[in-house]
This record gives C-alpha cells, structure tokens and sequence, in this order.
C-alpha cells in the first residue's frame, strides 16, 4: 500500500473556516485533522464520480469483447513490464494485474463516494442539505451555491442570505465530518507530515501502488 498524497496549502481563510466548524461541531471527538480530510474529501468528490464512471466504461468495453490491449490504448496508457520496458508479447498478463489493482482501488472509491453521499443526503437541516448537496455533490462555485439559495433554489426551502449560506456550509461540513468519522470513511484519509514535507503536510487516500 502507498499513500497517493496531494499537497495542501492552508490559508489562514481556510485555517479559520476550519476552526469555525469545529466549534459548531458537538462531539469532542471530531478534531482539526478530521475536519481538513472531511474538507478535502468533499472537494474530491466529483473528481471521484468522474475516475469510478470512466473505470465502469472501460469495464463494459472488456465485456463486449475489446481486447486488453485496445482497452490500455484507448485509455492513453502504455503497458509496462515490471522491469519497466515497454510491453510486447504479454499484454494481457499485465493488464489483468493493472485491472486487479484498479478494481480495488475502483472499490475503494466506490465505498467512500456512496458514504459521502449518504452523509450529505441525510442531513436534517434543508437548507444544510441543499447547500452541501450543490457545492459538493454537483461541485458548484461557493458565490453560484449561494446565489442559487439566495434566490430560493426550491419551493420548499425559501432563500437564504449570503451570511447564512456560509454558516449553513459550515454547520453541514460538521455535521458530515461526524458522519465520517462515525463510519470510519476517514480512516482511509491520511495526513502525510513527514521529511520533505510542508507544516500542513500533504493529504490523499490510501490507495495500492500503480506500480
């Protein structure tokens, strides 16, 4: 297993939307560092939908008879040995391994989205449910989610000022990030502090090696 880090530069905007949510958070146990993956796993969101739709095509390409190796080419990869040359006779040996590392990480993917999308849709607040709903799951810009609420996004959950929008955010960012850390989703998320790396460290999922 390796850790499929990104590097995060905490703002003191950031750093202070951060501390405003954990104050509005009522279980001790939901900290700084769950609210950072929690923030970065809603960010991530669409980016996964995307990954798990485009691995469920290529799966459905296998199953109607493309080859492995037209599978690898349409997806602009280039087989490798483990030795690192370029792959000739033993294409389909290699990219049955390739599959069986990205199916898992298919799956993990697959398990952190639908826990993502469970917290969010069973938010009890409409209005928490609504902004949560279009600025993570749709992935809209904050100023279009909150012009949206502002002018009554729908009939039965009335419009909303720009003040209250942000503390609507915020209040569902602590209320997923308890969902989260309930279902242990963010045990699959880690902060990488080590040699090299900046004081915020660099934030991913735990995922198996591509190599």
């Amino acid at each position: 297993m390796n850790n499929d880090n990104v590097v995060v530069v905490v703002n003191r905007e950031d750093f202070e939307d951060t501390n405003k949510i954990i104050q509005l958070n009522f279980f001790s146990d939901v900290d700084e560092v769950d609210i950072r993956k929690t923030k970065w796993l809603l960010g991530k969101y669409v980016d996964m939908i995307d990954i798990i739709k485009n691995y469920e095509f290529s799966l459905q390409q296998l199953e109607n008879g493309m080859s492995a190796y037209e599978l690898l080419s349409a997806e602009g990869s280039v087989a490798k040995r483990e030795s690192g040359h370029e792959l000739t006779a033993d294409v389909t040996a290699n990219a049955v391994i390739m599959k069986d590392k990205r199916h898992a990480n298919y799956k993990l993917y697959l398990a952190i989205s639908n826990n993502v999308r469970f917290a969010i849709n069973n938010l009890r607040d409409p209005h928490e449910g609504v902004a949560a709903r279009l600025l993570f799951l749709e992935g809209k810009k904050y100023l279009k989610a909150q012009e949206y609420m502002e002018k009554g996004y729908r009939k039965d959950v009335p419009g909303i000022a720009a003040t209250t929008f942000a503390d609507k955010r915020r209040r569902a960012i602590a209320n997923i990030a308890n969902s989260l850390k309930f279902n242990r989703t963010l045990d699959f998320v880690t902060i990488d502090y080590g040699r090299g790396r900046n004081d915020e460290g660099e934030i991913g999922l735990i995922l198996l090696s591509a190599d």
